[in-house]
């Protein structure tokens, strides 16, 4: 806040009494004393102090080094301690922001773009820094299978990245800041000086799933969808936790690879983006088999599907140098969750299908495709 204070010199003149008679030769010398007084005597002009106490801040932010993308855009929120929405801003100048702030503790949230660029996701709460969050939308462009019926997908997340941190200004960080005598005709000419720089480093808010399972007698496959149950629907953006609500997600993008020197046996692997596992739910100790569930449907070259159901919560990994041991840290990273059914006996065994009974597009024993080391995209 900026404070004006004028400061005006006073003139007053005390009327003298006079003892006797004035001598009329002396009037006009006294009135030449009178001019004089009122003409030299006071300094009209006035003379401003300004007295800031305001900090300048500049915000440098970092996207390369862990979001590795700079956006077109951001949105930074700043908060109040007591939690209440002090400015929200929307531009497209990504590398710096500068701010003016009284001694405060302010709260500070940034994040790629604005929030109605996002076509994948709602945001929730932003008025409170303690609840803002981000909320998986629900897929609404695809019609179910038989397999599927009823059931309801959340969309796959386009990134986003999240920073956040406390800027505390104190009383003492406003001594450092100018206090200035100017002319009064300089008043808006001031030169703002920056004198404190925070570094804000984004972290991704997504997580990557891969699934790689195993599957004998795939040739006989026309095509595979699948889903994924108990996966985060969302995140807090202050905590950077993921939300404990779960939600299914459908992988309807297939790639097979046969395995060499293995009859009629090959992988079939896919990845989407997802908030990742719940909070709490991050190691597998505290994730129970049927917290997450894959359900594979494969459609066969004859046009009768075959399903799959396995409970996964306890071997899906985390592919970060802790491994099961996940850190907060590596939490805010660009990690990946992995599943992997690569046993014989339990991955899925498609019966075979009589070649002359396809009328649809899709795997043929024969085709130059299924030579070996090369990989075909499947989907229904």
């Amino acid at each position: 806040m900026r404070k004006v204070i004028k400061l005006k010199s006073v003139c007053s003149l005390r009327a003298l009494p006079f003892r006797g008679i004035v001598s009329l030769r002396a009037l006009p010398l006294c009135g030449i004393a009178l001019l004089l007084l009122l003409t030299t005597a006071c300094d009209r002009r006035p003379l401003e102090v300004y007295f800031d106490k305001v900090v300048n801040v500049r915000l440098d932010v970092d996207w390369m080094t862990y979001f590795h993308e700079k956006p077109t855009g951001m949105t930074m929120l700043l908060y109040r301690e007591d939690d209440g929405l002090l400015r929200s801003l929307t531009t497209n100048e990504v590398n710096t922001q500068v701010l003016r702030l009284e001694p405060d503790v302010y709260k500070l949230i940034i994040f790629n773009q604005s929030p109605d660029e996002f076509g994948s996701m709602r945001f929730e709460n932003l008025a409170s820094h303690y609840l803002a969050a981000a909320r998986a939308l629900p897929v609404t462009t695809r019609a179910n299978r038989p397999w599927d019926l009823g059931e309801q997908y959340m969309a796959d997340p386009e990134a986003i990245g999240v920073a956040v941190d406390t800027i505390n200004i104190t009383q003492e960080m406003t001594e450092d800041e100018y206090l200035q005598f100017v002319d009064y005709r300089q008043r808006n000419n001031i030169p703002d000086t920056i004198h404190y720089v925070f570094k804000e480093t984004v972290n991704p808010m997504t997580t990557h799933l891969n699934v790689r399972v195993m599957v004998k007698g795939y040739q006989s496959m026309r095509s595979l969808e699948a889903n994924i149950s108990g996966m985060s629907d969302g995140f807090y953006m202050s905590r950077v936790d993921r939300t404990q609500e779960t939600g299914k997600m459908i992988l309807d993008t297939w790639t097979a690879t046969p395995i060499e020197g293995e009859d009629n046996t090959g992988w079939v692997t896919t990845s989407i983006s997802t908030f990742g596992l719940p909070f709490g739910k991050e190691k597998a100790e505290n994730r129970e088999p049927e917290d997450n569930v894959l359900h594979m449907a494969f459609l066969l070259k004859d046009g009768t599907i075959k399903e799959f159901v396995y409970n996964v919560g306890k071997i899906m990994k985390y592919l970060t140098p802790s491994g099961d041991a996940l850190t907060k840290e590596e939490v805010l990273r660009d990690i990946e969750v992995e599943i992997i059914i690569d046993d014989p006996i339990d991955c899925p065994d498609l019966p075979p299908v009589d070649p002359s009974s396809d009328t649809g597009a899709g795997f043929d024993a024969h085709v130059d495709d299924w030579e070996y080391g090369g990989t075909i995209d499947i989907g229904f």
